[in-house]
């Protein structure tokens, strides 16, 4: 060998970053949900069976385990039909439902099981990510067949709308199903293939998923940030294709939707409506409920973020389309709630929400339960007195 010297440091630089890349895998999780999710045919990505994993995030100060149980939930395990006697509560919705930076034991679902007692289950299938398209699909093929007393559909306004429109995860590229209004019926378009991972793609997605990759990346962006010149004081940043795309979290409060995000809101309003169908025909209670968001609740919050983006607020009406899902609700004849004005004086003293994300803390999710509870213990009551 003509250069030993170069080989032999070659081959040490190689066992040290494989040694290195161990160890963080082992010992850092940079908020690393997707170890926890799999490709699913019909709703695009799902929970993967069995996987565990301890998340950190430190720029959103998020830190919580992860155990995803044999259903494909994070929950605790759980047969698929209740047990006798039982009563059984389903939660659908996203990483609000999920439970987003918040331990297992402290979500809105388990502090449901406490406040409810013994002898009602509440389970939590709740993904990141999913819209009302995907909840729905899950539902029918799965939610049905854990035969459950009432059903709750958890909605994140600022999200679900936008997500039932895409095609692909919102800011990413994972491809999802998607319906649309033919008429009065809704069509469903099932998710685009992925494509089957050749060479270089092998190579790629292990660079993607690379610990050792991400630590670098993330170490370097933290100094660039550290000895940038910050920007002047009242500098707005100001991104118009995120609104003018309908990709914003602000698009659902616009005073006047355009005709694409309309659709999109009747699709979502037209999904309710078929979930809705498919728990009165099993004899299934449903109720809708609406997390209220950080911006809604936290006005410093939304006027940082308003000024941000450099948007005007008059162009929104943050109400907008809760005032929609309420009139549905009570057109639908389901129980309905938003609670927002609770929310907002609990805030002005004790926080709900993570200091750095939007997802509500072990608080809010806690106050969520105290909200709900009174409506599920006489929806379970009437669920019981009509299987009688």
């Amino acid at each position: 060998m003509r250069h030993p010297q170069l080989a032999l440091a070659g081959a040490a630089m190689a066992l040290t970053c494989l040694t290195t890349e161990a160890v963080l895998r082992v010992a850092w999780h940079p908020d690393a949900e997707s170890h926890v999710i799999a490709p699913d045919s019909l709703c695009g990505w799902a929970l993967r069976p069995g996987s565990c994993l301890h998340s950190v995030a430190s720029d959103r100060g998020l830190d919580y385990h992860i155990a995803i149980n044999r259903l494909g939930l994070r929950d605790r395990d759980r047969a698929v039909q209740p047990s006798p006697g039982s009563e059984r509560v389903l939660f659908l919705g996203d990483s609000m439902v999920f439970g987003a930076g918040v331990e297992q034991g402290a979500r809105v679902t388990e502090q449901l099981e406490t406040i409810l007692g013994s002898g009602v289950e509440v389970v939590n299938a709740g993904v990141s990510g999913w819209g009302t398209d995907q909840e729905f699909l899950w539902f029918q093929r799965h939610g049905l067949a854990l035969q459950p007393d009432v059903v709750v559909l958890g909605l994140c306004m600022v999200n679900d709308v936008v997500n039932n429109l895409l095609p692909h995860e919102l800011f990413g590229t994972a491809p999802k199903p998607r319906f649309e209004l033919q008429g009065e019926r809704l069509v469903l378009h099932l998710p685009a293939p992925r494509p089957a991972a050749r060479t270089s793609q092998a190579g790629h997605s292990f660079l993607k998923h690379s610990r050792l990759v991400h630590f670098v990346g993330r170490h370097v962006q933290l100094l660039r940030a550290r000895y940038q010149t910050p920007l002047p004081h009242g500098t707005r940043v100001y991104y118009p294709e995120d609104l003018e795309s309908d990709s914003s979290h602000w698009a659902v409060f616009r005073r006047d939707y355009p005709p694409r995000f309309e659709a999109a809101f009747r699709v979502t309003e037209s999904l309710v409506a078929a979930l809705h169908d498919s728990c009165a025909a099993h004899g299934i209670r449903l109720v809708l409920f609406a997390f209220p968001q950080k911006v809604e609740v936290d006005s410093l919050e939304r006027a940082t973020e308003l000024a941000h983006f450099g948007y005007d607020p008059a162009q929104f009406d943050l109400q907008k389309p809760y005032r929609r899902i309420q009139q549905l609700a009570a057109h639908l004849g389901v129980s309905w709630l938003y609670p927002l004005p609770e929310w907002v004086t609990v805030h002005r003293h004790t926080p709900l929400f993570f200091e750095r994300d939007g997802h509500p803390d072990a608080t809010g999710h806690r106050l969520a339960a105290q909200e709900l509870a009174p409506i599920l213990r006489d929806e379970l009551t009437q669920a019981v007195s009509t299987r009688r």
